[in-house]
């Protein structure tokens, strides 16, 4: 498992306006090129997006939220673990 930190710094890495949220363009810039790489279909790939979320954004602003690192390790599980 990643730790703390490193967590942070990948969700930063995905924030690229650094306003300590991630939009769903954020998520679709980061997300889509791997699932791509990876063999999945756009579509498929566009569902999961919308899927987390909707899972994880806590406050319905549209965004995901750096609240806690707890939230962070549900995102690079969901992200990151294709095995």
């Amino acid at each position: 498992m990643a730790s703390d930190e490193q967590l942070e710094k990948e969700f930063r890495r995905i924030d690229k306006d650094h306003d300590n949220s991630i939009t769903i363009d954020e998520l679709r810039k980061y997300y889509l090129p791997m699932q791509e790489m990876l063999g999945v279909k756009p579509e498929l790939a566009e569902q999961e997006i919308q899927g987390l979320l909707k899972r994880l954004d806590t406050d319905n602003s549209g965004t995901i939220s750096f609240e806690g690192i707890d939230l962070f390790i549900y995102i690079f599980i969901e992200l990151f673990c294709f095995f």
